[in-house]
């Protein structure tokens, strides 16, 4: 197989891998959404202040990379549907410790199954061979891209 040949499978299989992930978004949003009225950059952050016990504002707002003040028009919502609660810093109150409500646990848990069959339906009709290859596969690719965080951009406006 020639340069040109490689360079465009590598191309569609880019292009296949971006798609995966935009079906697997648009399937859990129509069902986040409608059944659980929460967008996903919301459940996103849920999810994050759910793994990281009274967190602030501006961890979240570093965690995510947007402005904190993106993050509190999240939050707003967030907590309109009591989804979190804001309990002020006994060191500092200026600040806010942001947490999980219960209404939220409840919300996490069921789009966590939500999130489960998706992916069992995303690998319906695969043999354990399959995913097994799968996974080999995509670790590679992680690796690839770990490794390629210390590429300059000048490398990679060059041939690689």
């Amino acid at each position: 197989m020639n340069n040109t040949e490689y360079s465009a499978k590598i191309k569609a299989m880019a292009e296949l891998s971006r798609q995966i992930n935009r079906a697997h978004i648009k399937v859990f949003e129509k069902h986040a959404v409608d059944v659980f009225g929460i967008h996903r950059s919301q459940h996103m952050m849920l999810m994050f202040i759910s793994k990281n016990k009274n967190v602030s504002q501006r961890q979240i707002a570093d965690a995510f990379n947007i402005s904190a003040a993106a993050v509190a028009v999240t939050l707003k919502k967030l907590e309109s549907a009591g989804f979190i609660v804001r309990n002020a810093s006994k060191m500092d109150s200026r600040r806010n410790h942001i947490c999980i409500s219960e209404k939220g646990q409840e919300i996490i848990n069921e789009t966590s199954h939500v999130f489960g069959n998706i992916d069992h339906l995303m690998f319906k009709d695969f043999t354990d061979d399959e995913i097994e290859q799968l996974r080999v596969f995509c670790e590679r690719m992680y690796d690839n891209l770990i490794k390629a965080e210390s590429v300059t951009t000048e490398e990679l406006k060059g041939e690689i």
